[in-house]
Protein backbone atom coordinates (compact mmCIF):
# COMPACT_ATOMS: atom_id res chain seq x y z
CA UNK A 1 0.00 0.00 0.00
CA UNK A 2 1.01 3.43 -0.41
CA UNK A 3 2.79 5.55 2.67
CA UNK A 4 0.14 8.12 2.32
CA UNK A 5 -2.66 5.36 3.09
CA UNK A 6 -0.16 3.73 4.92
CA UNK A 7 0.02 6.83 7.46
CA UNK A 8 -3.64 7.92 7.20
CA UNK A 9 -5.00 4.44 8.63
CA UNK A 10 -2.00 3.73 10.64
CA UNK A 11 -3.36 5.55 13.85
CA UNK A 12 -6.26 2.89 13.50
CA UNK A 13 -4.68 -0.15 13.33
CA UNK A 14 -2.73 1.19 16.31
CA UNK A 15 -5.70 1.71 17.97
CA UNK A 16 -7.33 -1.92 17.09
CA UNK A 17 -9.91 -0.01 14.81
CA UNK A 18 -8.70 -2.66 11.94
CA UNK A 19 -6.79 -5.67 12.04
CA UNK A 20 -4.17 -5.09 8.99
CA UNK A 21 -4.02 -2.16 6.77
CA UNK A 22 -5.55 -5.00 4.33
CA UNK A 23 -8.96 -5.29 6.26
CA UNK A 24 -9.07 -1.32 6.57
CA UNK A 25 -8.62 -1.00 2.86
CA UNK A 26 -11.42 -3.59 2.27
CA UNK A 27 -13.76 -2.03 4.77
CA UNK A 28 -13.71 0.84 3.82
CA UNK A 29 -13.42 0.90 0.04
CA UNK A 30 -16.52 -1.34 1.00
CA UNK A 31 -18.39 1.29 2.85
CA UNK A 32 -17.63 4.20 0.53
CA UNK A 33 -19.05 2.07 -1.90
CA UNK A 34 -21.71 1.18 0.05
CA UNK A 35 -22.36 4.68 0.42
CA UNK A 36 -22.48 5.42 -3.61
CA UNK A 37 -25.25 2.81 -4.26
CA UNK A 38 -27.61 4.20 -1.57
CA UNK A 39 -27.20 7.33 -2.66
CA UNK A 40 -27.61 6.71 -6.54
CA UNK A 41 -30.49 4.24 -5.39
CA UNK A 42 -32.03 7.16 -3.93
CA UNK A 43 -32.09 9.30 -6.95
CA UNK A 44 -32.76 6.82 -8.79
CA UNK A 45 -36.19 5.82 -6.80
CA UNK A 46 -37.06 9.39 -6.89
CA UNK A 47 -37.01 9.65 -10.39
CA UNK A 48 -39.36 6.54 -10.37
CA UNK A 49 -41.58 8.04 -8.11
CA UNK A 50 -41.91 11.33 -9.14
CA UNK A 51 -42.91 9.83 -13.05
CA UNK A 52 -44.50 6.29 -11.78
CA UNK A 53 -42.24 4.29 -14.01
CA UNK A 54 -38.81 2.64 -14.75
CA UNK A 55 -36.20 4.43 -17.08
CA UNK A 56 -36.89 2.18 -19.82
CA UNK A 57 -40.45 3.09 -19.78
CA UNK A 58 -39.60 6.76 -19.17
CA UNK A 59 -37.46 6.39 -22.01
CA UNK A 60 -40.49 5.13 -24.15
CA UNK A 61 -42.52 7.78 -23.14
CA UNK A 62 -40.27 10.94 -23.81
CA UNK A 63 -40.00 9.61 -27.45
CA UNK A 64 -44.13 9.41 -27.46
CA UNK A 65 -44.27 12.70 -26.08
CA UNK A 66 -41.85 14.17 -28.63
CA UNK A 67 -43.26 12.65 -31.33
CA UNK A 68 -46.52 14.33 -30.98
CA UNK A 69 -44.75 17.44 -30.76
CA UNK A 70 -43.59 17.25 -34.04
CA UNK A 71 -47.07 15.73 -35.24
CA UNK A 72 -48.20 19.70 -35.44
CA UNK A 73 -51.84 18.53 -34.56
CA UNK A 74 -51.67 20.32 -31.37
CA UNK A 75 -52.85 24.41 -31.27
CA UNK A 76 -49.96 27.04 -30.66
CA UNK A 77 -50.90 27.10 -26.92
CA UNK A 78 -50.59 23.32 -26.24
CA UNK A 79 -47.43 23.40 -28.38
CA UNK A 80 -45.70 25.59 -26.15
CA UNK A 81 -47.12 24.17 -22.75
CA UNK A 82 -45.63 20.15 -23.45
CA UNK A 83 -42.65 21.42 -25.57
CA UNK A 84 -42.05 23.01 -21.95
CA UNK A 85 -42.98 20.19 -20.08
CA UNK A 86 -40.71 17.67 -22.75
CA UNK A 87 -37.79 20.45 -22.16
CA UNK A 88 -37.70 19.24 -18.17
CA UNK A 89 -38.47 16.25 -18.95
CA UNK A 90 -35.24 15.80 -20.82
CA UNK A 91 -33.75 17.96 -18.25
CA UNK A 92 -34.30 14.55 -16.42
CA UNK A 93 -33.98 11.74 -18.02
CA UNK A 94 -30.58 12.89 -18.45
CA UNK A 95 -30.17 12.98 -15.03
CA UNK A 96 -31.48 9.72 -14.50
CA UNK A 97 -29.50 8.08 -17.44
CA UNK A 98 -26.75 9.33 -15.58
CA UNK A 99 -27.47 8.21 -12.22
CA UNK A 100 -28.39 4.48 -13.82
CA UNK A 101 -25.60 4.37 -15.66
CA UNK A 102 -23.50 5.35 -12.02
CA UNK A 103 -25.41 3.16 -10.06
CA UNK A 104 -24.89 0.00 -12.94
CA UNK A 105 -21.30 0.22 -12.60
CA UNK A 106 -20.77 1.14 -8.81
CA UNK A 107 -23.18 -2.14 -8.64
CA UNK A 108 -20.51 -4.19 -10.53
CA UNK A 109 -17.30 -3.40 -8.48
CA UNK A 110 -17.68 -5.98 -5.68
CA UNK A 111 -18.02 -8.46 -8.39
CA UNK A 112 -14.74 -7.02 -10.47
CA UNK A 113 -12.53 -6.34 -7.00
CA UNK A 114 -12.44 -8.84 -4.09
CA UNK A 115 -14.10 -6.79 -1.58
CA UNK A 116 -15.46 -9.72 0.79
CA UNK A 117 -13.84 -10.03 4.04
CA UNK A 118 -10.83 -11.98 4.62
CA UNK A 119 -11.61 -15.34 5.68
CA UNK A 120 -10.62 -15.77 9.94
Amino acid sequence: MGTGFAAAIEPLVRRRVFVTEEQAARELVRDYVLRQVTSLQREVTRFERRYGMRFERFSEYLHERSALLEAGSLEPSQRQTLGQAIMQEEDDWLDWKAAQEMLDNWLGIPKRCDLSAPPP
